[in-house]
């Protein structure tokens, strides 16, 4: 495989609280190659989030801080980098999705203004190549009737369209990497269909390396190659998203795919639930953070803190002392 386009090495973020300082995200390791979609999984809270607007360097200082890492984007740390060179790079190089597309636009401008402004930021070009820009961007993100909706505001679009907008905005100065943050979240089962199409058909178009966050195991299922999944700030499990949900070795993947709907269960059925809370991230236990919430854990977990090492073959890694057995 080629050298990955974006690395994550031992990335480390906390928030400063009342009560001291919250780690999370603590030593996360990624890579992500072009080409490819890579899914970061977990629960509400995990560091996923914080994790992608630590890549581009969009928290609060110095309420937020990134303590330790390393983010290389095509040889450079992007952690170096000053001011000016990091907003050449957002929305150019590496461009991000947000979570909720009517708080990320502005309800004031309309949408073919706010496309034209990331190309006006990061291109010299006419206001004519400008327009017919936002014209061939919209109509490959699958608007209908383009040079009317470009006069639109984002009020007048539904949720779908307000997302394929946002889809537009990012692949307005073809990056090389796109960071997805939950782009599906509130948008109902066939507009997520197409979102994720969508996404899919332009990843292979332009060969770019997306980096999907979600907390959807069938969206993840859908589309990645590769999984790293989240607990507690820390990457737990990580490798080929075929082999992990097939034969997942971290407890707690086993129980985020345990937890999905199925139409094996009987009505009346309860669905599995993963027991007990995520620790306290201010505070953090001794040992693994997932262990009192685990039916496998050992002795050795509650003083030693496992390392993200080699799983059972695959290129598959996986931080636990005892991970769960093979599939017979």
């Amino acid at each position: 495989m080629s050298a990955p386009v974006l690395s994550v090495r031992d990335l480390v973020t906390s928030f400063a609280t009342p009560r001291g300082r919250l780690t999370a995200v603590d030593g996360v390791d990624l890579e992500l190659h072009a080409g490819e979609t890579l899914c970061v999984v977990g629960e509400s809270g995990c560091g996923k989030s914080v994790t992608a607007l630590s890549i581009l360097r969009l928290l609060p200082e110095p309420q937020a801080a990134i303590e330790r890492g390393e983010i290389l984007f095509e040889g450079r740390d992007l952690r170096t980098l000053g001011s000016e060179e990091l907003r050449q790079l957002r929305g150019n190089r590496i461009a991000m999705i947000f979570q909720e597309p009517m708080t990320s636009l502005n309800p004031v401008f309309r949408i073919g203004d706010q496309i034209a402004e990331a190309l006006r930021v990061h291109r010299d070009l006419a206001r004519t190549e400008q327009h017919a820009r936002v014209l061939e961007l919209l109509e490959l993100v699958g608007i209908p009737e383009p040079r009317a909706r470009m006069r639109d505001y984002p009020h007048q679009l539904s949720g779908g369209m307000r997302q394929r907008v946002m889809i537009a905005m990012a692949l307005a100065n073809d990056p090389a990497v796109l960071i997805a943050d939950e782009p599906t979240t509130a948008l109902d089962v066939t507009i997520q269909a197409q979102i994720l199409e969508l996404l899919e058909t332009l990843k292979r178009r332009f060969r770019m390396a997306v980096l999907l966050i979600t907390h959807d195991l069938g969206v993840v299922a859908e589309v990645a190659q590769r999984v790293a999944v989240l607990y507690a700030g820390r990457v737990v499990e990580t490798g080929n998203v075929v082999d992990i949900f097939r034969a997942p070795q971290h407890p707690y993947t086993r129980g985020l795919l345990d937890s999905l709907p199925s139409a094996r269960i009987r009505p009346g059925q309860p669905l599995h639930v993963i027991a007990g809370r995520v620790p306290d991230l201010v505070a953090r236990p001794a040992g693994c953070s997932f262990r009192e919430r685990c039916a496998r854990a050992v002795e050795r977990c509650a003083r030693v803190d496992p390392a993200l090492g080699p799983g059972r073959g695959g290129g598959t890694r996986v931080a636990c002392h005892n991970p769960v057995e093979a599939p017979a």
